[in-house]
């Protein structure tokens, strides 16, 4: 769990860094963040539903979290692949 909070830090202040490097492109910031705020926040959801059904039932708890941690891993990277790809357009194009 603390991985995933984690996550979510580490993401809110590459979203301060994108928004940096990006202020001048007209809010392409809000347009290339938005889709990875939006699994990050299904990963949290995921992770709290798999919190409350394992107050319910044993053993259940365990596979939401995996879950979660995946998405929130898997949204890192593509993110961060992103953020790349975004940086290196802006450094190595011709204007």
């Amino acid at each position: 769990m603390g991985i995933i909070f984690g996550a979510i830090i580490i993401f809110v202040v590459l979203i301060a860094l994108v928004g940096v490097v990006t202020e001048g492109a007209k809010g392409v910031s809000s347009r290339v963040i938005r889709p990875y705020v939006g699994l990050l926040l299904i990963a949290a959801l995921i992770a709290v539903m798999g919190l409350m059904l394992g107050w319910m039932f044993r053993g259940i708890e365990d596979y939401f979290l995996m879950t979660a941690k995946g998405l929130a891993i898997f949204t890192g990277v593509i993110l961060c692949l992103h953020l790349i790809a975004v940086i290196a357009k802006q450094i190595f194009a011709a204007d």
